[in-house]
């Protein structure tokens, strides 16, 4: 999975790839092999030799005791966004998909309404996380099929996109 996270206002270009014994991330160009053992309201994270208590809560997330902020900026890959629609072409209409379960916070578009790729459709909640579900590419929203404080399950759709489309020019 690929994504960008803004840390305390800066951005980052993360990939995490899960492997049998934990994880492989990608910061940068640095490489980092990691291992994650949840708790009740924290994660221990090991990465090398080193260990870090990491817990989140909202947009923030607190690493040992040090307090950060917290934005996903976009996500990509299988494991983010799911985009489904056998055209891909303009004028293709997709189904844009929560990635995983939560409670829609905010919704930031209407039907209608112009976007472009990267710009933000929905806000969820989900594992005390604040996660922007992402337009796949420039066109119109032709429906969007949640409402905020709505609980949704993981692959539900949030919004249908007309790629191109008339106004996206």
């Amino acid at each position: 999975m690929r994504f960008r996270l803004d840390v305390d206002g800066e951005r980052r270009d993360i990939e995490v790839e899960a492997t049998g014994r934990g994880f492989v991330i990608r910061i940068e160009g640095a490489t980092y092999r990691a291992r994650a053992r949840p708790g009740a309201d924290v994660v221990d994270v090991r990465i090398g030799a080193e260990r870090y208590r990491l817990r989140i809560h909202g947009n923030q997330v607190i690493l040992d005791d040090e307090v950060h902020r917290l934005r996903i900026a976009d996500i990509s890959e299988d494991k983010g966004v799911a985009v489904e629609g056998r055209a891909v072409g303009e004028g293709a209409v997709v189904d844009v998909r929560s990635s995983m379960p939560g409670r829609v916070v905010r919704v930031a578009v209407a039907a209608g309404t112009r976007v472009h790729r990267g710009q933000t459709l929905v806000i969820l909640e989900a594992m005390k996380m604040q996660n922007e579900i992402p337009a796949p590419g420039d066109g119109v929203v032709r429906q969007v099929a949640v409402a905020e404080g709505e609980t949704i399950t993981a692959d539900r759709v949030v919004a249908s996109i007309e790629l191109g489309g008339p106004s996206a020019s």
